[in-house]
């Protein structure tokens, strides 16, 4: 089964010729730029249903309906905010979590790069005794707060 879906966009803006032939989805174009006109406005929704019907906007509806109208309106805007804001609060809990895989990841790759060094040094420890002071002095930097101090293994 398919099932095709003509979208048409009846802002009042993009003046589709839909809109010149049906008089009540013109008049709620119209309703809803006036909704968005006053959007920001306490009691916006209010306001717009007044200058509706002062305009001539859907005035029979609005006469009946105009409180169910506002609910609807209002109950949409809420539900708009509410998605936003939990889009957002899932952003920064994503971000969160990626930093502590990150700060987890980067502690385990430490270790693996320590493990490795330390290896290589025993080699070298077992290969010459010369290297016994080095050996100890490397050891110390790679203790030393998880962070090798690379200056003093420099100097040997």
């Amino acid at each position: 089964m398919e099932l095709k879906v003509k979208v048409i966009n009846i802002n009042s803006d993009k003046a589709h010729e839909l809109l010149k032939k049906c008089d009540v989805l013109r008049e709620y174009s119209q309703f809803i730029d006036t909704v968005r006109e006053h959007s920001g406005e306490e009691s916006a929704i209010k306001k717009a249903i007044r200058e509706c019907i002062d305009r001539g906007i859907l005035v029979d509806y609005l006469k009946r309906k105009g409180s169910e109208v506002e609910n609807m309106l209002i109950a949409e805007y809420s539900y708009e905010e509410d998605i936003q804001v939990k889009q957002q609060e899932a952003k920064q809990q994503g971000r969160q979590e990626g930093r502590q895989e990150g700060l987890i990841l980067s502690g385990r790759i430490f270790q693996t790069v320590k493990k490795i060094l330390i290896s290589q040094m025993s080699r070298s420890r077992r290969k010459s005794a010369v290297g016994q002071k080095k050996w100890k002095a490397q050891e110390r930097c790679l203790g030393y707060k998880n962070m090798c101090k690379i200056t003093c293994c420099a100097r040997q």
